[in-house]
């Protein structure tokens, strides 16, 4: 595994996918919708989001409207979840459904600490991560999506011949 140090992340997937929802809370913190400025308000608040297999770990700090994401470990988190691996947190945080967590955590391959009040405003807060595709535009996104498939696919496939020649 590598890192892309202007951007302090990891090749993991997983932390690519918390680096992008740093980002996007980052602009969120900076929107002008109410609901999601109510969202942010009155909060003083560290998450970390971790893996113990691959030794992940990112945390997000809200303070008052603010937000901030730091790549390790948080000195004192308000709510850790900790996925037993990479993929297992990619899976369930692109799912997005709190069900799926409780779940996982029932089978052992999510562990959370901490304030599970957390888990419950942190989904609210996560339903305006991704954003709304206007109407107008759905077909030209049904169009494309057999080719990031393909795309998809002749990524992993030299993924797997790149490490296999490094010998990873």
């Amino acid at each position: 595994m590598f890192t892309v140090p202007v951007l302090d992340i990891k090749s993991d997937p997983l932390d690519v996918l918390l680096a992008v929802i740093g980002y996007r809370l980052s602009m969120l913190a900076d929107s002008e919708n109410e609901d999601v400025k109510a969202l942010f308000a009155d909060r003083q608040v560290t998450i970390e989001i971790a893996s113990t297999e691959s030794g992940i770990a990112r945390y997000f700090n809200f303070d008052n409207g603010e937000f901030s994401q730091h790549s390790g470990h948080a000195e004192k988190a308000d709510l850790t979840i900790n996925f037993k691996d990479s993929m297992t947190g990619v899976k369930l945080l692109t799912k997005g459904d709190l069900p799926a967590f409780m779940t996982a955590v029932q089978e052992g391959n999510l562990s959370i600490e901490g304030d599970y009040s957390l888990m419950m405003w942190f989904n609210k807060l996560a339903k305006h991560i991704v954003p709304t595709i206007p109407d107008e535009y759905q077909p030209y996104f049904q169009k494309a999506k057999p080719y990031a498939y393909k795309a998809q696919k002749f990524a992993n496939h030299w993924i797997g011949v790149a490490k296999h020649k490094l010998g990873k």
